[in-house]
């Protein structure tokens, strides 16, 4: 299968003040054939009834699984989930340090030929204490909702641009970091127009790893100041 983690940055564009459709998102995303696409900082507006998540869903054809993190008067962003696989279950884990600065991991369970993989698409803080208390939660909810053996996806946006968590994510949880082998030039995600910080990651557990990487260049370098990575998996 294959997975792409993206911050779409509510679709505001790379420089935050050039409305994006979600459609231009959604084709770019679509080309892709992506069975999974953990997408953070999607916004609902309150006030319209308009969702990102939806206009996304509807242009790749995939469905959507959406968990808000942050409300304001004119809505709210979180985190989706879109697939084309079949969905067991899925809930929003909140995994915020402070009322202020508002963080989520959603979790969802895919039912695979003879065993469930396990997708946490998360968005964590901007300082190391926070990031380091979030991925201690996670990891608690590793022990509640899998078995040892069992697959599962570890994605999002960690705003970890000094890898200071990426130890602990591998050797404490136990995950692989599915573009650890590839280089730092491939691991920078932010700013899109010149990557020079690696801020999202796609680590892995109990699943093997083919080829892996990021989409960079047109359109990617307009529609947010983050860029995508992918990787394509296999249960191990």
């Amino acid at each position: 299968m294959r997975v792409i983690t993206y911050n779409i940055r509510k679709g505001k564009g790379a420089n935050g003040r050039s409305p994006i459709e979600m459609a231009a998102i959604g084709r770019a995303l679509k080309e892709r054939e992506a069975d999974l696409v953990l997408c953070q900082e999607v916004f609902h507006c309150t006030r319209t009834g308009a969702s990102q998540s939806r206009h996304l869903a509807r242009a790749m054809g995939l469905d959507c699984y959406y968990g808000a993190n942050k409300f304001r008067v004119i809505g709210h962003h979180g985190n989706t989930t879109f697939t084309s696989l079949a969905v067991e279950k899925f809930i929003n884990h909140d995994i915020s340090t402070n009322r202020i600065e508002r963080r989520g991991a959603l979790y969802v369970r895919l039912q695979l030929a003879d065993k469930p993989l396990h997708v946490f698409n998360v968005h964590l803080g901007l300082n190391g204490w926070q990031r380091l208390s979030q991925a201690r939660r996670i990891g608690e909810l590793l022990t509640e909702l899998t078995r040892g053996n069992e697959p599962v996806l570890l994605a999002g946006d960690f705003n970890d641009w000094r890898l200071e968590l990426d130890r602990y994510i591998v050797e404490q949880l136990g995950f692989d970091n599915a573009l650890g082998e590839t280089g730092t030039e491939t691991t920078r995600t932010w700013h899109a127009r010149k990557p020079v910080f690696s801020l999202d990651r796609i680590y892995t557990r109990n699943l093997d790893v083919g080829r892996a990487g990021r989409f960079d260049g047109a359109p990617w370098s307009e529609l947010s100041d983050h860029l995508p990575l992918f990787a394509e998996l296999e249960v191990a």
